[in-house]
């Protein structure tokens, strides 16, 4: 089988396509910003590319990736983590929808097109509200304001940021029950291992490979059965393959609160011992047994 791997960031994928070349498998590495063509030889594409653009890379990146993986799935091409996920991915007004209609708790938030509308908006909530951009990643672009006064500052000196495309979300902040950021890793409708890491300034809570984190910040942990299940349930419902989903565990009422879905996953290294698995390989596992046939039967096209 023959295998594309569709990647944005220079290093986040090397160590999975040096274990996919290691494994012998057919694998074409296919950096996006080159312009590829849907019309390559491929049985399988694989979507590795993060939902917000590397630094350096033109934020048109996004738009000209979304009509690549639209143009596939109009085709017809077997695509791990194709356009429906990721266009979910790429943003958290369709990722604040997706928690409600499923009937979880998710942070209060509110769209807005422009940041003069945060003031008019952020009336309607409970302060503290972050601002964020609706494309966002990696904590870019998230401010907190603690006051509507703080925020109306905020507007008038320019530093309400709505990222690559100019719109953004006014979200109520949620206080942490214990200081911790909680990650569901699901892979193919299960439980591939969930992780926790403390708090922290910046609001970077990426967890794995390649991200600018502490070592020994990130803990593997055993999630209850119910959480499981709830994060399959988001998983399924935006028709990804492999994604991340984040929470907090909201004081007030002890209830998860889910604020992050993301369809993009480095996997987390050096803890296969702990694990007792291999992240990458056990994704390797699930790529290789895929076939055109039977993706179909699983995501039907039209």
């Amino acid at each position: 089988m023959k295998i594309a791997l569709l990647y944005e960031h220079p290093t986040w994928s090397t160590a999975l396509v040096e274990r996919m070349v290691q494994r012998g498998v057919d694998v074409t590495p296919i950096d996006v910003g080159s312009s590829p063509s849907p019309d390559g030889a491929f049985d399988l594409w694989v979507n590795r590319v993060n939902t917000m653009p590397s630094e350096g890379r033109s934020p048109s990146l996004v738009a000209s990736f979304m009509h690549l993986l639209l143009s596939l799935d109009a085709s017809g091409a077997a695509v791990v983590n194709g356009f429906r996920c990721h266009a979910i991915g790429c943003s958290k007004a369709a990722q604040s929808a997706l928690f409600s209609r499923l009937g979880l708790q998710a942070p209060r938030a509110v769209s807005i097109e422009s940041p003069a509308a945060a003031v008019r908006v952020a009336e309607e909530l409970v302060f503290p509200v972050l601002t964020k951009p609706n494309v966002g990643g990696s904590g870019a672009g998230i401010v907190r304001h603690d006051t509507l006064a703080q925020l109306a500052a905020a507007v008038d000196r320019n530093v309400v940021d709505l990222g690559i495309d100019g719109t953004g979300l006014v979200q109520e902040v949620i206080p942490s029950a214990d200081g911790l950021v909680h990650r569901v890793e699901i892979l193919d409708g299960e439980l591939l291992y969930a992780s926790q890491q403390k708090i922290q300034d910046g609001f970077n809570y990426c967890a794995a490979d390649g991200c600018s984190i502490e070592d020994g910040a990130i803990e593997i942990v055993e999630p209850d059965p119910p959480l499981v299940g709830m994060a399959r349930a988001i998983v399924s419902a935006a028709s990804a393959d492999i994604a991340g989903v984040e929470y907090l565990i909201d004081a007030r009422s002890g209830e998860p609160t889910f604020y992050d879905f993301n369809p993009y996953s480095n996997f987390v290294s050096g803890r296969d011992e702990e694990l007792g698995f291999s992240p990458l390989d056990t994704y390797i596992d699930f790529l290789t047994a895929q076939t055109l046939h039977e993706r179909q039967k699983v995501h039907p096209q039209g």
